[in-house]
């Protein structure tokens, strides 16, 4: 079947309500990495016309077609392809899934980097950090350590175009050879199917990267995303 995917931009004013403003200026940050969800990226300008007393550092992330365009499911830093540091992240757009993206994609480690959301239709502003997905984090490392114990582990594969991995989930075989690997390949993830598989020890997920993070808890016995499978031991001895 053929799908045609349109892009949907919002018709109305795009811009930093004062409060946003007035954040950005009290705490002195210089250098301010800007993002936006696909409906309001083409509406940057007049947001960096508010921003000209900031350098503006953006870029064009992975699987991203435009500059400045954040992807809720590309939430590893160097996804977003940036050349360097920035004092702090901001967000236009409304909701939380996209800009949680930016505070997933700093959980190993290093100097935090605030993600300030400015909601152009609420005209509202909100931050974002670590806290907010404190609990989640804490059991994916858990499920981390979890998968680096286990002998028998299962692989989620799925047959949706741009999410389907199976080639590279074989890479687990090289980098593992000790371990037991078990290849679960359908087009949807049926969280509560996984229970039929009691020899699994562990889940890895190939799927969008948000299933390893948003849907942490479906998973009664620990869930990995491949990319920090396959890096498990640098991330552990972070």
């Amino acid at each position: 079947m053929d799908v045609l995917f349109i892009e949907a931009e919002y018709t109305g004013k795009v811009g930093l309500c004062q409060e946003t403003l007035d954040y950005l200026q009290k705490n002195s940050y210089k250098k301010i990495g800007l993002y936006a969800s696909v409906q309001f990226v083409f509406k940057l300008d007049q947001v960096k016309e508010q921003l000209q007393d900031f350098i503006i550092i953006t870029s064009k992330p992975d699987r991203a077609n435009v500059v400045s365009q954040l992807l809720g499911c590309d939430n590893y830093k160097n996804s977003l392809n940036l050349q360097e540091e920035v004092d702090c992240y901001l967000y236009i757009g409304d909701g939380r899934f996209h800009p949680l993206a930016l505070v997933y994609g700093q959980k190993d480690g290093g100097n935090f980097k605030e993600v300030i959301c400015n909601d152009p239709i609420q005209k509202k502003m909100f931050t974002l950090s670590k806290e907010d997905v404190a609990v989640i984090l804490r059991k994916y490392r858990a499920s981390l350590m979890k998968f680096w114990a286990s002998d028998k582990v299962g692989v989620i594969i799925t047959t949706k175009p741009g999410q389907e991995q199976l080639r590279p989930a074989f890479e687990l075989e090289h980098k593992f050879p000790t371990k037991k690997f078990f290849y679960f390949i359908d087009n949807n993830v049926s969280f509560d199917h996984l229970e039929d598989f009691p020899f699994v020890q562990v889940w890895i997920n190939t799927t969008c990267p948000r299933v390893g993070f948003d849907d942490q808890e479906k998973f009664e016995k620990g869930v990995i995303n491949l990319n920090d499978a396959l890096m498990a031991e640098e991330i552990l001895k972070k």
